[in-house]
C-alpha cells in the first residue's frame, strides 16, 4: 500500500503545504494547546475520500474504488487508504501516535499544482486561481487558465504522472500541494517517489467515482486544502439541486431506447456501466446496451472509455436504439455506410456527438474540463434531446448532430 499521509487541518484555515518527510509542513516550537475540534463535512456521494477530525486538525482519508484500478494498482492500494497530512498555518496540534509520522501540510495552501485540466477548473471555480502555479499540459479550453499558460504564469508539471512529471519544478517553486491523478501501478509508484523526495503530493481519485455526483463532489476535497470549504459546499449544493430538478422533469416519462458508443480502431467502445450510463438513465433513457455487471475501463482523459464490442455484437444490440450518443464528431473512421444504415438511429439521423465545446487552436476540449466538474449541463442536454417537451427552449451546450462523411 502507499505510505500513509494524514491531511491535518486546524479549525481556523484549512489547506496543505510542504515540510516533514514525504511532503507536508512542520511548525517549530511547542504544541498549540486548546485548539477546538473542527467540524467534519458530510460527504454525500463521493466514495474516494472521507474526513475525520481531532483537536485542531482534520484527517482526510483518500482511497479509490478498487474496481476502477488496474490489477497492479489495486494490489498496491489493497491494504488501506492514503492519509496525507495538513495542519492550520502557524499551529502545531498534538497528534495521536498513529499520525505523528505522517507528512503534514499547512492550510490554506498558498501555491498548488494539478496535472488534470478538470482540477485546474475546480481551482478557478473555488476562486483560488491566483494560487495555481502549475498544470499538467498546455491544451486548455478555459480561456482564463489558457491565458495563464500562454503568459508563462503556469508551469508545466506533466499530465502523465509516471512519464513526464516535472519534479524539478515541483521542488523549486515552493509548491505546497500537488494534486495528481493516480490511476495505475506506474502512477502509484511515481507518486511514492515524489513523496520520498519531498514533493507534497495529494492523490486525486475523482476519475474512479462510480457516480457523476460523486465525481463532482471532489470540488469539496480541493476546498479543504484551499481554505474554500464554503465556496465548495455552495457549488456542490447548486449542482445537486440542478440534478434533482432535472431528474424531476422526466419523472413518469417513458424511457427512450438509446446507446452511447464511439469508435476505437476496429471495435466499438460502449458505455454499459459507467458515469455516461448513469447520465442516460437519469435523462430518461433506456440504455439498450446497459449492463450493471459490466466492467469500467479508465480512459486517458479520466472518463471511462467503456467496454469493447465487435462490429457484429454492436450491430445486433444497437438496432433497438432510437438515439445514439458518441464521442466522435464525424463518421469518418466508422465502418461502411451499408453497415451503419442497418442501425435505425444512424439511418434516421439521430446520432449526436458531444464534442461541441472544443478550441482546436488551444488543443482544449471542455469535455475533459467542464463536463467532469459539473455534469448537470450534460444531463440537461440529454433530457432536451430525448424528451424535448420536458425541457422546452433549452439551448444545447454539448450535443450536436454527427457530421456525416459517408
Amino acid at each position: 500500500m502507499i505510505r500513509g499521509a494524514a491531511l491535518l487541518f486546524a479549525a481556523a484555515a484549512l489547506g496543505c503545504g510542504a515540510g516533514d518527510g514525504a511532503g507536508g509542513s512542520s511548525v517549530d516550537g511547542a504544541f498549540t494547546e486548546g485548539l477546538p475540534v473542527p467540524a467534519v463535512p458530510d460527504i454525500e456521494f463521493a466514495t474516494g475520500f472521507t474526513v475525520s477530525s481531532g483537536p485542531g486538525y482534520r484527517v482526510v482519508h483518500a482511497s479509490p474504488d478498487p474496481s476502477a484500478l488496474d490489477e497492479g494498482a489495486a494490489r498496491l492500494w489493497a491494504d488501506g487508504v492514503d492519509r496525507m497530512v495538513l495542519v492550520a498555518r502557524g499551529t502545531r496540534p498534538r497528534l495521536p501516535p498513529e499520525l505523528e509520522s505522517a507528512p503534514r501540510f499547512e492550510v490554506p495552501a498558498a501555491s498548488v499544482t494539478v496535472n488534470r485540466d478538470a482540477d485546474a477548473l475546480r481551482v478557478k471555480l473555488l476562486g483560488r486561481l491566483d494560487r495555481l502555479r502549475g498544470i499538467g499540459g498546455t491544451g486548455i479550453y478555459d480561456l482564463d487558465i489558457h491565458r495563464l499558460v500562454e503568459s508563462g504564469q503556469l508551469g508545466a508539471v506533466g499530465s502523465a504522472l509516471h512519464r513526464t512529471t516535472n519534479t524539478e519544478f515541483l521542488l523549486t517553486e515552493g509548491i505546497e500541494a500537488a494534486f495528481f491523478r493516480v490511476a495505475s501501478l506506474d502512477h502509484a509508484r511515481q507518486y511514492e517517489r515524489l513523496r520520498d523526495v519531498g514533493v507534497p503530493v495529494a492523490p486525486m481519485f475523482a476519475w474512479a467515482e462510480r457516480s457523476y455526483l460523486g465525481r463532482a463532489e471532489w470540488i469539496r476535497y480541493l476546498g479543504l486544502f484551499l481554505g474554500a470549504e464554503a465556496e465548495a459546499d455552495r457549488l456542490f449544493r447548486e449542482m445537486r439541486a440542478r440534478r434533482d430538478s432535472l431528474v424531476a422533469r422526466v419523472a413518469g416519462a417513458s424511457p427512450v431506447p438509446a446507446t452511447w458508443a464511439f469508435r476505437s480502431g476496429d471495435r466499438w467502445m460502449v458505455h454499459r456501466n459507467s458515469l455516461e450510463s448513469e447520465l442516460l438513465r437519469d435523462a430518461g433513457a433506456e440504455n439498450v446496451l446497459g449492463d450493471a455487471s459490466a466492467g469500467v475501463t479508465e480512459g486517458e482523459g479520466g472518463l471511462s472509455e467503456g467496454v469493447p464490442m465487435t462490429d457484429e455484437e454492436f450491430l445486433i444490440a444497437a438496432r433497438r436504439a432510437q438515439y445514439w450518443i458518441t464521442w466522435d464528431r464525424t463518421d469518418e473512421r466508422w465502418p461502411s455506410r451499408a453497415y451503419l444504415e442497418q442501425i435505425p438511429a444512424y439511418r434516421e439521423g439521430r446520432v449526436y456527438h458531444h464534442r461541441v465545446r472544443v478550441r482546436p487552436e488551444h488543443g482544449g476540449d471542455d469535455w475533459y474540463e467542464g463536463a467532469q466538474v459539473d455534469p448537470t449541463s450534460v444531463l440537461a442536454d440529454l433530457i432536451a434531446l430525448l424528451h424535448p417537451t420536458r425541457l422546452p427552449g433549452h439551448r444545447f451546450e454539448w450535443i450536436a448532430p454527427l457530421e456525416r462523411e459517408r
